[in-house]
């Protein structure tokens, strides 16, 4: 059998093991590569806006461990003076030559957030009133403080100069923890050996306990979109129509959180579906979210403006995505995602078993 009539009777027969293993391996191999730009499947302002926003990210849970470590330390004046000095990075060159920061969870985390700045840079100076500034106004009250809520976390996630940066909440909590664990041993690294002090673990194991006890996971900005879109589709207000406009906005967080809360999804399924690389998942998205013909028509033709993230190939896949939106019933599309209802866990093991299953010159 040729290598297409495989493909087709494997489609048919598992088309959602396909998809998930098909968008995790390219998340993969984006945070294994996010460092390398001779390899790297990024454009080079999407490589440096990623690079830029790990090494901010790693930064700010540096700088909180740091503090609590020079109060700690404030006897040994070299140490003391070297944890307080904020201009000089010390965990990320740690971290970097022992090549521990290519975590495909990361890598796609990153990724997202520079492809959510990308389509808000692109439609933020679109004319007229932006719809989640007028859900703060809105009658019901609930709605009003969930679109206040949102729109305070946004003007956090971004600098001065209207960069994007990683707020203080911005991680999975498991990732999170992940990743201040790494900081804490590069601090340590770098204490026992630049400045030979052995008493550390107690001090550095205190500082980061008490900053994982303070995160909390539901205060994340796609768990703020989650609540909003969730409470616009109780209400029945989030339609088709909606998704379109807020994607039209530039509001790419708030558009996936109405897509996700459409088809009973969490935000990194959604997610994960959209940026599929056979570029099929955008339409089975909005089929199983009930969007209407039209509206995902022009859904498509948004997402396909900015690349092929969201297209699976060069140029313009909006015509092939309609035709598949055309080719299958929400029912079918939902059956095709019912995967990405299962446990994140168990959808991992089989996106990992999935990819490490093909032949080899398959997987070329």
């Amino acid at each position: 059998m040729s290598d297409e009539g495989r493909e087709r009777r494997e489609s048919k027969s598992d088309a959602a093991r396909l998809l998930l293993a098909a968008a995790r391996e390219r998340f993969s191999v984006a945070a294994t590569e996010l460092l390398l730009p001779e390899r790297i499947r990024l454009s080079e302002w999407q490589r440096l806006t990623a690079a830029s926003l790990l090494a901010r990210l790693v930064a700010s849970i540096e700088d909180q461990l740091r503090a609590a470590l020079a109060e700690h330390f404030r006897d040994h004046d070299a140490l003391h003076a070297a944890l307080s000095s904020a201009h000089v990075a010390i965990a990320l060159p740690v971290l970097e030559r022992a090549a521990v920061l290519g975590d495909a969870e990361l890598g796609t985390i990153l990724v997202r957030r520079v492809e959510e700045h990308r389509f808000w840079k692109a439609y933020a100076a679109t004319e007229g009133t932006e719809y989640l500034l007028e859900l703060m106004r809105d009658p019901d009250s609930g709605i009003a403080a969930d679109a206040m809520d949102l729109v305070t976390a946004r003007s956090r996630r971004f600098d001065r100069f209207q960069e994007p940066v990683m707020g203080r909440v911005e991680l999975p909590a498991d990732l999170q923890h992940r990743l201040v664990w790494l900081v804490a041993a590069a601090l340590r690294h770098y204490i026992v050996q630049q400045h030979g002090v052995a008493a550390v673990d107690g001090p550095i194991e205190q500082a980061a306990s008490a900053l994982l006890s303070a995160y909390d996971e539901g205060d994340a900005f796609e768990a703020r979109a989650m609540r909003l879109a969730r409470r616009l589709d109780r209400e029945g207000r989030l339609d088709g129509a909606l998704l379109a406009r807020l994607l039209g906005e530039g509001s790419l967080p708030l558009f996936i959180a109405g897509a996700a809360a459409r088809s009973s999804l969490d935000y990194s399924a959604a997610w994960e579906i959209l940026s599929d690389p056979r570029g099929r998942g955008p339409a089975l998205l909005l089929r199983a979210a009930g969007v209407a013909r039209d509206d995902a028509a022009a859904i498509l033709l948004l997402l396909n403006a900015h690349g092929r993230l969201f297209s699976g190939a060069e140029g313009d896949a909006a015509e092939a995505q309609l035709e598949l939106f055309d080719g299958v019933d929400e029912d079918g599309a939902r059956d095709v995602l019912r995967l990405w209802q299962a446990d994140p866990g168990y959808r991992a093991s089989v996106a990992r078993l999935s990819t490490r299953s093909r032949p080899p010159a398959e997987a070329a």
